[in-house]
């Protein structure tokens, strides 16, 4: 793992954090990787409305989760919080991620993608 994946990789785990707290003790493989999803959707989400100017794929990501347990809505509410709060410097897209399992211990690691901003919107003008 390259040197900057493995600093983005410790930077979610930490933004992760209080989720992961909560997991029970040993999680398995398939629990470890379904809430590291929704991690990482709410911090996509979020990175990708701080570089539109708006707030479409947060309330996206909250529409999606209406009819989930309220304790699920909580946790994602929280994530989106923190992720604006504690982490809103961190303005990389997550690509791709992987949780592996090796000798009984759950194993994950992600890349930041390249993204490229919005164009600007073409202005139309005439020609004299």
């Amino acid at each position: 793992m390259k040197d900057q994946d493995e600093a983005i990789t410790q930077t979610v785990l930490t933004f992760a954090q209080p989720v992961l707290v909560g997991l029970p003790k040993p999680c398995s493989k398939e629990q470890f990787a379904g809430v590291m999803r929704t991690v990482l959707t709410v911090w996509n989400a979020v990175v990708k409305d701080g570089l539109d100017g708006g707030e479409k794929h947060e309330t996206a990501v909250l529409a999606t989760i209406a009819a989930a347990p309220k304790p699920v809505q909580l946790m994602v509410k929280r994530l989106i919080k923190r992720k604006k709060t504690k982490f809103a410097e961190f303005d990389q897209v997550i690509g791709q991620h992987w949780v592996h399992e090796q000798g009984g211990e759950v194993l994950f690691g992600c890349e930041a993608a390249v993204v490229e901003p919005p164009a600007p919107s073409a202005v139309p003008f005439k020609l004299k």
